[in-house]
C-alpha cells in the first residue's frame, strides 16, 4: 500500500479535528475492530470508477461487503456498484437487509436513468451534471445573455438540509419566505 498523496494529506490536515486516517484492509477483522466498524452508523463502499474491469471491481467490493457483514451483521452498508446486474449477488449475503437501510448506488443505472429523464424532459441531464460538478464561471459582455446566464448557473451547488418540523405542510414558496 502506498501512503496518501499530498492532496489527501492536505484534506486530513484541514479536517484534523473530525477525520482520522487508518491504513489497512477491510478484509481483516483486526483492522475492522481497529476502526470500530461495530460503532459506526454505516459503512460506505465506493467503487473505483476509473477501473479497467468493472465486473472485477464490483466483485471485490461485494467481497468487502461480505467481510463487513461477517464482522458486524447489523451494520448498515451502502455499496457503489459499476454494473446493474451485480446487484443480484448482494441478495445472497444472509445479513444484507434492504429494510435495515442497506442500499446500492449503481453508476450505470444512474447514467441510464439520466438519459431516460432527458428524453422526458430535455435539458435534465445537463442541469443535473451542472449541479453535481461545481464550475467557476466568467461572464463576458461579448457573450449573449443566455450564455452568461448558463455560465452563472454552472456555478450553483446543491446541498441537503433537514428542516425543523415547523415546515411540515408548507409549500416550497411558503417555506422559502
Amino acid at each position: 500500500r502506498k501512503p496518501p498523496d499530498l492532496e489527501l494529506e492536505g484534506l486530513f490536515k484541514r479536517h484534523f479535528t473530525t477525520v482520522e486516517f487508518f491504513q489497512g484492509t477491510i478484509m481483516n477483522p483486526i483492522d475492522l475492530q481497529r476502526v470500530k466498524v461495530h460503532e459506526a452508523d454505516a459503512c460506505l463502499v465506493l467503487a473505483n470508477k476509473y477501473c479497467q474491469d468493472p465486473d472485477a471491481e464490483d466483485a471485490a467490493n461485494i467481497m468487502r461487503v461480505i467481510s463487513i457483514k461477517n464482522y458486524s451483521d447489523d451494520i448498515r452498508v451502502i455499496i457503489q456498484l459499476m454494473q446493474y446486474h451485480n446487484k443480484a449477488y448482494l441478495l445472497n449475503i444472509p445479513s444484507w437487509d434492504w429494510k435495515q437501510g442497506d442500499d446500492v448506488i449503481c453508476l450505470a443505472e444512474l447514467k441510464l436513468g439520466f438519459i431516460a429523464q432527458s428524453c422526458l424532459a430535455p435539458g435534465f441531464s445537463t442541469m443535473m451534471a451542472n449541479l453535481f460538478a461545481m464550475r467557476s464561471f466568467k461572464t463576458s459582455p461579448d457573450m449573449q445573455v443566455w450564455q452568461n446566464d448558463y455560465l452563472q448557473g454552472t456555478g450553483c451547488e446543491m446541498y441537503t438540509e433537514t428542516l425543523s418540523p415547523s415546515f411540515t405542510g408548507m409549500t416550497f414558496p411558503q417555506a422559502s419566505e
